[in-house]
């Protein structure tokens, strides 16, 4: 029998804020797809979740995101209506086995972030650092990694090279998404977690979608991957090439070429 899954991004991939619609407006119907505090977040075109539906009849959808999994399980229609049998949250950090972090994943990664610089002490070097005076609130996520919320009026001033590099010396990963600024253990990795599944899983073939530069590894590990045209990633990765749409119609581009290849395929009972 044939497995093939899909391994996607979600935000700025699948699913949209409105000032993302208002920076590329999108001419088709979309739904609401997250509140928070019943104000709303996140948008989801009803074309692209046409198309996960048939990817998840026909084949295996998995999310991947560096949302916290509180995060992640706000995200209405994963919860009521396509319900992915497995999904990667926290970077990598966690998998969901039917909503369950796999125990066995958790202890891979804890040994592995045993060789990077503690989060407390990244914490620390960070606030000594000028950006420090930008960031309007700090978050911490699960106690695995750090993101900051930056003041708007500074976020064209981040010197996102510097700090790129800044990070990497002390083995954590750096992505700026919006107005969120993230610093990420580079053992959270998202193809990490999706290699895993796939080994695990005996996966034939994975699509791979994402838009950040924390997708780059997703992409290209990909048998078959996939980059918005608005991606981050592409400033960083030349080789990479994008699709032909920009914004939600990029999702709809990514999400009906993968249901195309894989509708004639059954979907896979996967223990």
């Amino acid at each position: 029998m044939t497995r093939i899954a899909f391994a996607s991004d979600l935000d700025r991939t699948l699913i949209y804020s409105q000032r993302m619609i208002q920076q590329y407006p999108y001419e088709g119907a979309y739904e609401l797809v997250e509140l928070l505090d019943e104000r709303p977040l996140s948008y989801m075109s009803v074309e692209t979740k046409k198309s996960l539906k048939a990817i998840h009849q026909a084949g295996c959808f998995m999310p991947v995101t560096t949302r916290t999994t509180a995060q992640y399980e706000r995200i209405t229609c994963f919860q009521e209506e396509l319900k992915p049998e497995y999904a990667v949250t926290m970077n990598g950090g966690c998998i969901l086995h039917h909503g369950k972090p796999l125990e066995d994943w958790q202890a891979i990664v804890d040994e592995r972030l045993r060789l990077c610089m503690p989060v407390r002490e990244m914490l620390r070097a960070i606030s000594a650092l000028s950006i420090s005076f930008w960031v309007k609130r700090t978050r911490t996520a699960e106690g695995r990694f750090l993101y900051l919320i930056m003041k708007d009026e500074y976020i064209t001033q981040i010197p996102l090279a510097e700090l790129r590099i800044w990070g990497e010396e002390r083995g954590w990963q750096v992505s700026l998404q919006g107005r969120k600024l993230y610093f990420i253990p580079q053992p959270l990795n998202k193809w990490a977690a999706v290699a895993f599944l796939k080994e695990r899983l005996q996966l034939e073939h994975v699509f791979g979608a994402g838009d950040s530069l924390l997708d780059a590894e997703l992409i290209r590990q990909a048998d078959t991957g996939f980059v918005p045209r608005h991606g981050e990633v592409l400033d960083f990765d030349q080789s990479l090439e994008p699709t032909l749409a920009s914004g939600m119609a990029a999702a709809d581009e990514i999400a009906v070429c993968v249901a195309e290849q894989m509708v004639t395929v059954k979907k896979p009972t996967i223990h």
